[in-house]
């Protein structure tokens, strides 16, 4: 008798260890499970926020314009759009003359904006070295006057610069990172006071650029 009731009392005791062990591992799972979500959320929102609306990168980008550091502007956009570095230009290139055109006089509101035909032909005219002729387009398809017109193509030609120093290369990538890399040196050379080896520097690295330029591009850094 004595036997037998050992026997249940045993078999008991593994049944309730049993469901103890199941719910525990039950309540282990479900903590990992929300944590595990509660990182993916987190990590998801990340990526999310990671990258600006186009309202607050135009903002920035025009501010970065405004303040004449176009390598900076691109690098943001390229960031922050996936876009390769010729478009990066061209996308502040468009930014940079729609900027100038909504602080013109109101009697140029109208004209403030630039077709992509005549925004072709005046980066042609920059990139001839044309440049009087280049700011008389400017002001006839804005109406800026003739400082601000100024302003906006030497920012093209800068923008130039930044696309004459574009080498190709796989998915744009080692080769837009070198064209930073040189933008960079070139920016620390000018901030040393050695401005000789910054249009040498550019000159290298941009063969369609002349000396005079490289000097005038060297001087507005």
């Amino acid at each position: 008798m004595d036997f037998w009731l050992i026997v249940v009392i045993v078999f008991a005791a593994a049944l309730v260890i049993g469901f103890g062990f199941v719910i525990l591992r039950g309540r282990a799972d479900a903590v990992r499970g929300t944590s595990s979500s509660a990182s993916s959320g987190v990590t998801a929102a990340a990526a999310g926020s990671a990258r600006m609306d186009r309202e607050t990168l135009d903002a920035a980008v025009g501010k970065l314009l405004a303040e004449g550091r176009v390598v900076p502007a691109v690098k943001l956009i390229r960031e922050h759009t996936g876009l390769g570095l010729r478009e990066a230009v061209q996308y502040s290139e468009r930014l940079a003359a729609g900027a100038d055109a909504a602080n013109a006089a109101p009697a140029a509101s109208t004209r403030s904006s630039i077709s992509s035909e005549a925004m072709a032909h005046i980066q042609q005219l920059v990139a001839q070295g044309k440049k009087i002729q280049a700011i008389k387009e400017v002001r006839e398809h804005t109406g800026l006057g003739l400082k601000e017109a100024k302003d906006l193509v030497d920012r093209m030609e800068d923008s130039a610069t930044v696309a004459a120093l574009d080498v190709p290369g796989p998915a744009d990538g080692p080769a837009a990172d070198r064209t930073d890399e040189v933008m960079g040196q070139v920016q620390a050379l000018v901030a040393r006071g050695k401005k000789i080896q910054a249009i040498k520097l550019l000159l290298e690295n941009a063969p369609e650029l002349d000396l005079r330029k490289a000097k005038e591009i060297v001087d507005r850094l």
